[in-house]
């Protein structure tokens, strides 16, 4: 964006905004928690030990609490790799004891940063920070309005996945030179929504964003809540004052950041259409709120098999870390999995539907697709963290995130039943009034 775009857009942004019904009005609160480390760590992410050397940017837990008609809910977003769902139980329960908000009324997302630490550094794995960042929320509840529209950020994310010799393989286990070369095996989604609070004062409250791209773009050794760290900063300082962004993981399993895209344009990029998207809100009237919650037991893997050859094949150097984590698993292994699914609808056309998982992109896109809203945010790595779900598509060409073991453990029509309980969900909020 050159300079005179950014004045004319932050002009905009800032213009007072037209008086509204009372009942175009939500009431909803939002409170931050700072868990960036003190200290050096070592980072999440990778299989080999990195430790941190600096701060980039600092670490959050982040709630958005909601009210309306005598129901409230929570949105929490965590930087960090992932939150297992027995620390997410544990938190859920403290939630409820402290404010009241069901535990069921309860999404916590992680951002899946690869420059953090893990759940087990924290004292209590994150179960205070994160209840303190609801109940700063729940205690700043005043009136919003609401508004929604698409985003897209074209260029920056690519499917990771290529296929070569009928065989797939991660971009970054081939050379350089072929990453480019081989066909990708599935999409990558530039398209993303963007929902956004306004307060009575016509300043934002929050602003919530859903795209679809694994948190990997920094590859220093720094502590980092990668790219979602940097749009949080380009779009404050473009507004001019504080806003929390909460981002909620798009499905990306199988999406990185383009690998040649540095991490200061990734921010600018996303940071930049999502002002845009602030310029052109689309009010939600009478932005009435439901959710819907279940559990299921999700099966586990069927026949697992150790993939010695094929992991020799693409990615030598590991082959010891995957056959300590194969029979880690298997020793762990159980025919079934407690899995939460969560809706939650404001007004007619706006609804998010999360799943524990690193699910691949195809299936987000589908689920976006074939839901009865205009608005769709497919949340992954929300209230619990199972793995990787990979289309069948991907088990037939193999790589890592098919091979059972600490990140591929559930049964290989996962992303089926997900898609088939996502829509489910979303088209019985459309339903509820």
């Amino acid at each position: 964006m050159n300079k005179l775009s950014i004045l004319t857009l932050t002009a905009l942004l800032l213009a007072p905004l037209e008086a509204a019904p009372s009942n175009d009005y939500v009431d909803a609160g939002v409170g931050s928690v700072d868990i960036t480390p003190t200290e050096s760590v070592m980072l999440a992410g990778s299989p080999a030990q990195l430790k941190s050397s600096s701060v980039s940017t600092r670490l959050y837990v982040r709630a958005l609490v909601l009210s309306a008609g005598g129901l409230k809910v929570a949105v929490v977003t965590l930087d960090t790799l992932k939150y297992p769902v027995e620390h997410v139980v544990r938190a859920r329960r403290q939630i409820e004891k402290t404010t009241g908000i069901p535990a069921s009324n309860v999404i916590i997302c992680a951002s899946h940063t690869h420059r953090g630490p893990l759940w087990s550094y924290y004292k209590d794995q994150l179960v205070t920070p994160i209840a303190e960042a609801v109940t700063i929320a729940a205690r700043d509840l005043t009136p919003c309005r609401f508004g929604t529209v698409k985003g897209k950020a074209e260029g920056v994310s690519e499917c990771r996945r290529v296929i070569k010799n009928g065989n797939a393989w991660n971009r970054w286990q081939l050379n350089p030179l072929e990453r480019d070369k081989y066909p990708a095996e599935g999409p990558a989604d530039s398209e993303f929504d963007v929902l956004a609070l306004t307060g009575k004062d016509g300043r934002y409250k929050a602003v919530v964003y859903n795209f679809a791209c694994h948190a990997a773009n920094t590859r220093a050794l720094v502590i980092s809540a990668d790219f979602p760290g940097d749009v949080q900063q380009y779009v404050q300082k473009h507004l001019g004052y504080e806003v929390p962004t909460l981002f909620l993981t798009g499905a990306c399993g199988d999406v990185n950041p383009v690998y040649n895209v540095s991490r200061e344009l990734l921010g600018e990029k996303l940071g930049g259409e999502i002002l845009r998207c602030l310029g052109r809100l689309e009010p939600i009237a009478k932005p009435s709120l439901a959710i819907e919650s279940r559990e299921i037991q999700m099966p586990g893997r069927e026949h697992p098999e150790l993939k010695e050859a094929e992991i020799a094949r693409n990615w030598p150097g590991q082959l010891e870390h995957y056959k300590k984590s194969f029979n880690d698993m298997k020793k762990r292994e159980k025919t079934s999995y407690p899995f939460f699914f969560t809706g939650i609808r404001i007004g007619e056309d706006f609804a998010i539907v999360t799943n524990p998982d690193e699910l691949f992109c195809g299936i987000g896109i589908s689920i976006k697709k074939e839901s009865p809203f205009k608005h769709t945010m497919v949340a992954e790595q929300t209230n619990g963290a199972h793995g990787y779900v990979p289309t069948l598509k991907a088990f037939e060409g193999g790589s890592y995130e098919t091979w059972f073991g600490e990140h591929s453990y559930l049964t290989t029509r996962a992303g089926e039943i997900i898609e088939k309980e996502s829509l489910d969900i979303l088209n019985r909020l459309k339903n509820t009034k």
